[in-house]
């Protein structure tokens, strides 16, 4: 819960739960190719490579374009690099990029499901304040992004003990992200054209991620009352229908 780690943890249980979205995405995306005919290896080569270059991307990308404190990666950066990074490696492996994407797209969103969990834990991503008695908020302790951000808006004073209760956004996308799966999982999409499930599940992502920014204290708004991640949703909507389009060229040429 804080916005700092101690120098001397190795592991925090953040760094946990990530290990285990990765791997659970892993899994999913195995079975998943095995279920289209694609060799299983294909996914042992990519997972470590396209995670690898997202995280490191999207890091830099974060220094470059956010003077926060730390090292913040962008979701959507990592996301964006981990599929460029799996377009490469189909060029190269002669594999439809639109099927690899269908294959890694609903395992990426249940690792994102866990992740969040992890967000909660550690305080990241953090919620606004709660305005009304019907929904009970959480707080956060000193040292927590929360805090920090409530005591430098003057909403809190330095002996307070907790931040002001704020909505448990990580709570509430992890569970419509659990809802999305449910859904999604049923659809047949192995009969379908390439690249169906990919705009599906990018479409449904970004609906849910579009209306929760305007519960989550942790974006500027940069437009009209949009915030960078909104701008990025739409974009991100757009980029889906083209990779559809490209999945239907590639399946009847």
């Amino acid at each position: 819960m804080y916005s700092h780690f101690d120098a001397t943890t190795w592991m925090t249980p953040y760094g946990l739960i990530f290990l285990a979205a990765i791997t659970l995405a892993w899994w999913l995306a195995r079975r998943n190719a095995r279920s289209v005919d694609i060799d299983p290896s294909h996914v042992d080569l990519l997972m470590p490579i396209a995670v690898s270059a997202g995280v490191i991307g999207g890091t830099a990308i974060a220094l470059l374009l956010s003077a926060d404190e730390g090292i913040r990666v962008k979701l959507f950066a990592v996301v964006g690099i981990g599929a460029a990074a799996l377009f490469i490696y189909s060029r190269f492996a002669k594999l439809s990029f639109p099927r690899l994407l269908d294959v890694f797209a609903l395992p990426v969103v249940a690792a994102l499901m866990v992740h969040r969990v992890g967000c909660f834990l550690a305080g990241c991503c953090w919620g606004d304040v709660v305005s009304n008695d019907v929904v009970r908020g959480v707080q956060y302790p000193p040292g927590s992004f929360a805090y920090e951000q409530h005591l430098d808006g003057g909403l809190i004073d330095a002996v307070a003990q907790a931040s002001l209760p704020v909505h448990a956004v990580q709570l509430y996308e992890a569970g419509l992200l659990l809802v999305m799966l449910l859904i999604l999982s049923r659809v047949p999409w192995r009969r379908l054209a390439a690249g169906t499930i990919t705009i599906l599940t990018v479409c449904s992502y970004v609906l849910i991620r579009f209306f929760l920014e305007y519960l989550r204290a942790d974006s500027e708004v940069v437009l009209g009352n949009l915030t960078v991640i909104q701008l990025q949703c739409i974009v991100l909507m757009f980029s889906a229908v083209l990779i559809v389009d490209s999945g239907k060229t590639e399946g009847q040429a």
